[in-house]
């Protein structure tokens, strides 16, 4: 962290690449309800609809979501890069919502109370942004911007933080931001923050409990399911955002009933 309370930054080596944001919501023309992740589980809230353009959208990065920042004391090698500051989740939102159904194929929810909130994370060790200022990305799909493998792999991270309750604080929240780098930058075969290239400690050794946690969920991947979709926001500038939301119980009812209604209604002008 450096540039004061209002500027995110880190400096490493050319060998990084970054990562913050995806955003998807599921929408039909049946059923327009935003599908947002309870925050009681996991705050990662987007409430839009991805529609695939590769145009820009803009958004406003206000400040850390769990308060002042814990910190992370990430060690690579091999080509993995380092990081030594604040950590964890942000909060932000789409400012150009009235704009963004016509520039990016961001379609507004009229279901969400605040449709363009959403809590993203970081990815990219190598660029940096402000927060309060407004930058335009490109939406991404996650397979296209990680690699299948690693969008697979971090889809099972979000799904074992959900699972345990875990991201509640700023401690748990850096800890997590860990995890995500780990996976992202990891050169060798498996996730862990005591070996391989990528290593990962808190600054201060009372926050430990939290990362040997996300460490669990590391090496035990595989026993949890790809349950979350994750999208990216990129800027060739700025540092790039990650999102990853997942549908309620309830939307998936509506979904399958609204399915029911669509196949109702072609097999009924069939029949005519």
């Amino acid at each position: 962290m450096s540039g004061g309370a209002d500027k995110f930054e880190t400096a490493v080596g050319p060998d990084s690449t970054f990562t913050t944001l995806g955003v998807h919501i599921f929408a039909s023309a049946l059923i327009a309800k935003v599908c947002l992740m309870s925050p009681k589980l996991l705050p990662l809230v987007a409430a839009l609809t991805l529609a695939g353009s590769a145009h820009a959208v803009s958004v406003n990065m206000t400040d850390f979501t769990y308060g002042s920042p814990s910190s992370a004391v990430i060690t690579g090698s091999n080509g993995s890069p380092s990081y030594d500051g604040a950590a964890g989740a942000f909060t932000g939102a789409i400012t150009d919502s009235a704009g963004a159904d016509a520039k990016s194929g961001f379609t507004m929810s009229a279901a969400a109370a605040s449709p363009t909130s959403f809590v993203a994370w970081c990815a990219e060790l190598t660029q940096s942004f402000d927060f309060g200022v407004t930058y335009d990305y490109t939406p991404t799909g996650s397979i296209g911007y990680f690699g299948a493998q690693r969008a697979n792999d971090l889809s099972r991270l979000f799904t074992a933080a959900a699972a345990n309750h875990f991201v509640f604080d700023s401690v748990g929240s850096a800890a997590f931001q860990a995890g995500i780098w780990e996976i992202i930058y990891e050169k060798n075969a498996g996730y862990s923050f005591l070996t391989g290239t990528l290593l990962g400690a808190p600054k201060d050794l009372a926050n430990q409990a939290a990362f040997n946690t996300v460490n669990g969920f590391l090496v035990n991947l595989g026993q949890y399911a790809a349950g979350y979709h994750i999208d990216v926001l990129t800027n060739g500038a700025q540092q790039d955002f990650l999102v990853a939301t997942i549908p309620e119980p309830e939307t998936w009812a509506m979904l399958v009933a609204g399915l029911g209604v669509i196949g109702f209604l072609r097999r009924r002008r069939k029949a005519a």
